[in-house]
């Protein structure tokens, strides 16, 4: 069955990164302002952003159920041991730690002020507990499993495969329905190299979740990091609890795509890789095996 699911990544991967564009020209042909579709903006989205949204989601009960190909569940039972959710809940907040204290130490970075951070992280922390499950489902549930049944050698090329896919879903959302003035506040760099460092981050961040996922069968270790990595960056970089010399944001930023969470991250989700632990996530079944 790793036709089938060769098929069936390739038509998640076209879907997820064509109906967003899809979105955008519906926005585009109706005259409707796009820039409007982030945290800080005061329009509540578009209909070409419901594309963007709802597109991948659709196409995975559609893909799932109507072209089988033997790659198991998707991972929506929430039985994996404590441990992997201690390890989710920790990751985050120490890496950013470690973000922010070299830049601190170095001197690139100010810490401007803590009031407030706390609720302001635990706000952002329920918005994202009731979207993160289901981005998960989508980019994990189904892309990191699918990727998993192609039979390619190893886990790391599923799990960079399914990254390149979650990365390119947020392109128009950067690129078409942020505003240049949101974007500000979470980078000093220029479109092109901050997409560049997005989709480098996103990568790392999938070979990790998507580990888990491999590990675990379960979608919910990795909603929980994901939930507090957002938890996170979102307050301190929207909120100016931070200050950054010149690019410095570049490489010290609470943000997925900053350099130093990039490298701890493809660290920690090699290690995982690399460590040959059992994976739960079936591989591809013989026809008469598939359910």
């Amino acid at each position: 069955m790793t036709g089938r699911a060769r098929l069936n990544f390739i038509i998640f991967a076209l879907t997820v990164a064509g109906t967003g564009w899809l979105g955008v020209a519906v926005d585009r042909a109706a005259g409707v302002e796009t820039a409007t579709g982030t945290a800080t903006s005061s329009g509540s989205g578009t209909t070409g952003m419901l594309f963007f949204l709802l597109g991948p989601l659709v196409a995975v009960p559609v893909l799932r159920f109507l072209s089988r190909d033997g790659g198991g569940s998707l991972g929506l039972s929430p039985r994996a041991g404590l441990g992997w959710f201690a390890f989710a809940a920790v990751f985050y907040p120490l890496v950013t730690a470690i973000s922010i204290g070299l830049g601190v130490a170095t001197g690139y970075v100010t810490v401007t002020d803590r009031t407030g951070l706390f609720g302001a992280a635990a706000a952002v922390f329920a918005v994202q507990l009731i979207k993160n499950p289901i981005e998960e489902l989508v980019f994990r549930g189904y892309g990191t499993r699918t990727a998993l049944a192609m039979g390619l050698r190893g886990r790391l090329v599923p799990h960079l495969l399914a990254g390149a896919v979650w990365g390119l879903w947020h392109v128009p959302l950067y690129l078409v329905w942020t505003s240049a003035a949101d974007m500000a506040l979470v980078t000093t760099l220029p479109m092109p190299l901050f997409l560049l460092l997005t989709m480098a981050g996103t990568m790392a961040a999938s070979v990790l979740y998507g580990e888990m996922r491999a590990r675990t069968g379960s979608i919910w270790p990795g909603v929980l990091m994901h939930s507090f990595c957002n938890a996170l960056a979102t307050p301190l970089m929207v909120g100016g609890y931070l200050t950054f010399e010149g690019h410095s944001d570049a490489v010290f930023s609470p943000v997925a795509g900053s350099v130093v969470l990039i490298v701890l991250t493809a660290a920690a989700g090699c290690a995982l890789v690399f460590a040959k632990g059992p994976a739960t996530v079936r591989p591809p079944a013989p026809l008469e095996q598939v359910s």
